[in-house]
């Protein structure tokens, strides 16, 4: 239908999709080669904090790539759990968009419901409207821009995608997605923001791990 490409094309920053599908990328990259490296993350409790530390990589990883491009962006570290150390999610505005970023194992997958999604996808009631999909560009309104689901996953903690998605009300289906796994990365100097994040993603696994055993290796996936 291409809703949502025409939508990123016409009204979003050019390298928008690539800086995301980068961090995804790093963040998973550095967590293959962790738990290679840590031979405490093969233990069998252990790798129930597998899916902790892949939700704070990427957390990490959006937030700094994002900091070393020229996008014009705002995040905000929201928590949909009342307990210490419990589940948090990144709200990000953007131009043209506003994006949380979710696991999923299939990339037509709509994840689970919560309802700091559910409340995104009322923004998209405007979009749920149209009944021709080049109306929506035409109608587009950039002071209420549409909520976008930046899902990623695959089977056995491997990357197989990573989409940007236009779900409908309620979170319960899709009106469009976008593959972006290999949107063109616009960065003046990508190695380095790579080798910063390394360091980054060093200090912020060693947080989540200590956690881990700390907890007996009970922290769950997300």
């Amino acid at each position: 239908m291409e809703i949502l490409s025409n939508h990123l094309r016409s009204n979003c920053d050019p390298g928008l999709a690539g800086v995301l599908s980068l961090s995804v990328k790093e963040a998973y990259r550095f967590l293959d080669d962790l738990v290679e490296r840590e031979k405490i993350l093969k233990h069998k409790d252990m790798k129930k904090t597998l899916g902790h530390l892949r939700h704070g990589l990427i957390d990490v990883a959006l937030k700094q790539v994002l900091q070393s491009s020229s996008i014009p962006h705002e995040i905000a570290d929201e928590t949909s759990s009342k307990y210490r150390n419990g589940h948090t999610y990144l709200m990000i505005e953007t131009k043209g968009a506003i994006i949380t970023p979710a696991k999923v194992f299939k990339s037509r997958d709509v994840p689970k419901k919560a309802i700091y999604r559910s409340k995104g996808g009322l923004l998209n009631k405007q979009y749920n409207l149209f009944e021709e999909p080049a109306d929506i560009n035409a109608q587009y309104d950039e002071s209420n821009p549409p909520f976008l689901l930046l899902t990623y996953g695959g089977l056995n903690h491997k990357l197989e995608f990573v989409t940007l998605g236009l779900p409908n009300v309620g979170v319960l289906g899709w009106i469009d997605q976008v593959n972006i796994t290999n949107a063109p990365v616009l960065l003046i100097n990508q190695e380095e923001v790579s080798n910063d994040l390394q360091l980054t993603f060093t200090s912020e696994a060693e947080k989540i791990i200590m956690r881990g055993v700390d907890n007996g290796g009970k922290e769950g996936a997300i």
